[in-house]
């Protein structure tokens, strides 16, 4: 079944461009400062977690590996992704608490970095928002963050070893889309099968870009990416970032120029619709919501409280479960 225009259609822009309306703008740069804050961890004795608890030794160049949050309000963002998703949280020990590990279903998935809005040196995140940040596996960091460099980009953190994680840098693209590239310490998760996607767990990734043509061929110099058309979502200008003949992300057209280049990550659900609904209970904002031209009802864009937005997906399009797909 073809799905119909891209997500984009109906999308409020002074939402995700970056007005106040009372939250942080889900669409701003997320400022050094608060990229800081990610990767200061290490030096003040916080381990970040693995990517996978279990060492594969294997690394999937391509593949986004994990996510994390950014968020001025822990205790709210786990109320609100722990009762819409029924993920659990571990923290790290500390005192404040400085990272906090996702679980579904016991399966580590990503973290959250807490920010204090009273603390002087977070105080550039209140012009930033709050964000998650994915992480993509590349064969050499240092190299791929040197690549984004020469290309107009900047580092907002330069590369650094985590003793748990790996080696990390944070980069933005000369458009404007933040990203966190990474060679785990033990490898990557393995790679997902369609029966392997379980609702209330990370499914896919778009890059939201000025220019695709531009983005496709700068991340093809970061991953080895081939590129790949797909009338898919009826949009002429998507593609299909593939690594190995496996599908990674995603790149579309922003249509309007409020919106801010990002990697837009998308949660699978079984009823985009009734998640939606809840979202917006539990303090959320519902940006695009599920209709039946916008991917046959499939998909929605949403804000958590904090301002952080996300995709939420059927998965087939059509609901068929086939194949073990949920």
């Amino acid at each position: 079944m073809r799905m119909r225009p891209t997500l984009y259609s109906g999308l409020d822009v002074n939402l995700l461009g970056g007005a106040r309306r009372g939250r942080r703008g889900a669409g701003s740069f997320l400022t050094t400062a608060a990229l800081v804050t990610l990767g200061a961890c290490a030096p003040v004795g916080v381990d970040l977690a693995p990517v996978t608890p279990t060492p594969t030794g294997v690394h999937n160049i391509g593949q986004f590996v994990w996510s994390d949050l950014v968020t001025n309000d822990m205790a709210t963002a786990k109320r609100f992704y722990g009762e819409l998703f029924g993920w659990q949280f571990e923290d790290v020990v500390g005192d404040p608490v400085l990272y906090s590990v996702i679980h579904h279903m016991g399966v580590p998935i990503g973290g959250i970095v807490p920010v204090d809005d009273n603390d002087p040196d977070d105080n550039d995140l209140n012009a930033g928002g709050a964000r998650w940040l994915s992480l993509m596996s590349v064969e050499n960091v240092d190299e791929a963050a040197d690549r984004v460099l020469r290309s107009g980009g900047h580092l907002d953190r330069e590369p650094w070893n985590n003793p748990t994680r790996g080696r990390l840098a944070v980069v933005t693209d000369p458009q404007g889309a933040t990203v966190v590239f990474v060679r785990s310490k033990g490898g990557d998760p393995p790679n997902r099968e369609a029966a392997d996607l379980v609702s209330g767990r990370w499914m896919w990734i778009e890059l939201w870009a000025r220019d695709v043509t531009a983005a496709v061929t700068l991340y093809q110099s970061v991953a080895g990416y081939s590129a790949e058309s797909t009338d898919a979502f009826d949009s002429p200008e998507y593609r299909v970032l593939m690594r190995d003949g496996r599908p990674r992300a995603g790149v579309n057209l922003i249509p309007w120029p409020e919106v801010q280049p990002n990697w837009l990550p998308y949660i699978k659900v079984d009823d985009p619709a009734a998640v939606a609904r809840r979202a917006e209970e539990l303090g959320g904002t519902v940006l695009i919501p599920p209709a039946p031209d916008v991917r046959n009802g499939s998909a929605a864009l949403l804000l958590d409280p904090s301002g952080a937005a996300f995709g939420i997906q059927r998965w087939p399009v059509d609901g068929d479960t086939a194949g073990g797909t949920k």
